[in-house]
């Protein structure tokens, strides 16, 4: 793991107790800045989904692959960015997938008690903006958010 004051990088590797591992680390890493809790648990939240989404849909839930992570504080903004090197997903879905409604759950309707799909409906409503680059083989999620000081 390398940190300095402002910048954190890692590389796990992937399994369904990675995303824990990540948010642990980041969570440690924010708590020295002088940031809002209520900004550090909605980035939490999202950076657990999007490390599940690594090892669930783009390693197919294989184990021991590379997730690579890396934050940085610039301009008053927290910066995430969340790498893979598994099965991408176009920009067309990530579009779709940002700007899909959200179902309410009816229980009277089965259909609509899946959790799939409503990820990253969650990220475009805690972060100021998701983007998603390819480069080669690797993906990549960045994610920005305004830090407010807890002060």
């Amino acid at each position: 793991m390398n940190t300095d004051n402002h910048t954190f990088s890692n590389t796990y590797m992937s399994s369904i107790a990675t995303s824990r591992d990540v948010a642990n680390d980041l969570k440690q890493f924010w708590s020295g800045w002088d940031i809002q809790g209520n900004t550090i648990d909605e980035l939490e939240l999202c950076v657990v989904e999007l490390v599940n989404n690594a090892y669930e849909h783009a390693y197919n839930e294989a184990e021991g692959k590379p997730i690579e992570i890396v934050s940085r504080c610039q301009n008053s903004k927290i910066i995430v960015d969340i790498a893979n090197f598994g099965e991408g997903m176009s920009q067309d879905e990530f579009a779709s997938a940002l700007e899909a409604d959200f179902i309410e759950p009816d229980a009277d309707d089965p259909d609509t008690w899946t959790t799939s799909g409503r990820g990253f409906i969650i990220l475009a409503a805690l972060v100021d903006s998701v983007e998603l680059e390819h480069e080669g083989e690797k993906n990549t999620f960045r994610l920005i958010k305004s830090c407010k000081s807890s002060a």
